[in-house]
């Protein structure tokens, strides 16, 4: 099951970069096959810019590393790999002798989509945000994770973009049901039978009322509809949004480490 979710997170990311090139060559977006996974680069300052799903069913040749490093290199990112439990321990050796050295660290989740018991919290209304409702999506979504700056900001609102495209109806918008003002915002993929929850934020005024807890609660209730057999996540380890999503049922599965190659290292 490891592998099949890895590999399905492998497939969404790489559906988004392909989006991202069409919408916006800008960002010099690409990815390809490699070692039983995928390369997706979606370019500088983006939020994927890494080797997913590879070396779970045998090594990560010196010919494929230095594949990856020079598509790496032209689109302007560093090489990165993640590795997990159900990667080939050879894999791990093979990186780390190369020079690159570990870095962020994240837990995935998982939760059955049985026993789904949660009644509905009246005072807050969740609807779709794909089409007419994105721009509201982009503000929400800026504001709860705090993207000031320009840079940050052109990244959050293009991600939006191409989601409200690849995700179908999976842009989650959370509104105040007296006054409708946008109050929480969140993102849902489903492929080959698994959701992937991801994009969650509430506004800082909002928070404590319950907004994290009715996004996860419509999320999981939709999956369930749409005939997804699991309901998986990605957050930090030990932070405060794992802590919420155990206590909505969700537990922790294993460990993503991202191993990256700095600049200038030595290796092939």
């Amino acid at each position: 099951m490891i592998r099949r979710v890895l590999r399905t997170w492998a497939e969404d990311a790489a559906a988004f970069a392909v989006e991202l090139a069409r919408v916006d060559p800008s960002w010099g977006s690409e990815t390809f096959e490699l070692a039983g996974g995928r390369v997706v680069l979606c370019g500088p300052g983006m939020y994927v810019n890494r080797a997913l799903a590879v070396g779970l069913d045998g090594q990560l040749s010196t010919k494929e590393l230095d594949q990856l490093e020079r598509r790496s290199a032209a689109v302007g990112v560093p090489a990165a790999v993640e590795v997990t439990l159900a990667t080939d321990p050879s894999v791990q050796s093979g990186l780390t002798d190369r020079g690159y050295q570990p870095g962020s660290e994240t837990t995935a989740m998982r939760r059955s989509l049985d026993g789904i018991e949660r009644e509905p919290d009246d005072s807050i209304v969740i609807r779709p945000a794909n089409t007419e409702l994105l721009a509201i999506w982009q503000a929400t979504s800026a504001l709860g994770w705090g993207h000031e700056d320009p840079a940050s900001r052109r990244a959050s609102d293009v991600f939006s973009r191409v989601a409200a495209t690849v995700d179908g109806e999976g842009l989650i918008l959370a509104s105040d049901a007296v006054d409708g003002r946008p109050i929480g915002c969140a993102s849902l993929t489903v492929r080959h039978g698994v959701a992937t929850l991801g994009g969650m934020s509430t506004v800082p005024s909002e928070r404590r009322r319950g907004v994290q807890a009715e996004l996860i609660r419509y999320r999981l209730e939709a999956s369930r509809s749409l005939g997804c057999e699991l309901a998986t996540t990605t957050t930090a380890a030990g932070g405060a949004s794992e802590r919420n999503l155990i206590r909505h049922g969700f537990e922790p599965w294993f460990t993503i480490t991202t191993y990256v190659r700095p600049h200038g290292s030595a290796g092939g």
